[in-house]
């Protein structure tokens, strides 16, 4: 993702590399401090920047496991699969 951000401005892929980092440190210690994503709940959503990262909670492995970052603009929920009904 870094190289192709590069392609816009220089400077893009460090800030959003910071923004990252610090957002991925906070997950490590508290992966509930980012509320549910209202059109798919099963997933919770962090902003980094002018993204949207999208995770799960594995509670088993005591791991975040992050699903997408995507433009936070994009339709969203489109990109989330769907719950089986």
């Amino acid at each position: 993702m870094l190289i192709y951000l590069r392609g816009f401005y220089p400077s893009t892929p460090l800030k959003f590399d910071r923004e990252y980092q610090r957002t991925k440190s906070r997950l490590e210690y508290n992966p509930r401090c980012c509320s549910p994503y209202p059109g798919c709940p099963a997933y919770r959503r962090a902003i980094v920047g002018k993204y949207s990262l999208l995770y799960k909670i594995a509670e088993e492995q005591h791991e975040v496991h992050i699903h997408r970052i995507i433009r936070s603009t994009w339709d969203i929920p489109t990109m989330l699969p769907q719950p089986e009904e």
